[in-house]
């Protein structure tokens, strides 16, 4: 048994938060720039999720999926 069980959904809050921050404070981050890097990290998660062969990626394949919707959503909101 896993020590913490939801140490996937974890890291993926500490990453939507570390991108939420940075494209707060940064004002040179475009959604131009922004909404295609969220998309291929989508991908990657559904990716990492269809894929029969790393279970540790397989194991994180959701909250990457999970990281890139949210960020998507947030960078589409920028003006």
């Amino acid at each position: 048994m896993k020590p913490f069980p939801f140490i996937s959904l974890v890291v993926a809050v500490i990453v939507c938060l570390i991108l939420g921050l940075a494209m707060w404070r940064a004002k040179k981050f475009k959604k131009a720039y922004l909404e295609p890097i969220f998309m291929w990290v989508m991908l990657f998660g559904i990716f990492a999720l269809c894929q029969p062969l790393l279970k540790p990626l397989f194991q994180y394949g959701f909250p990457i999926l999970l990281t890139g919707v949210a960020g998507y959503m947030v960078a589409s909101h920028i003006k």
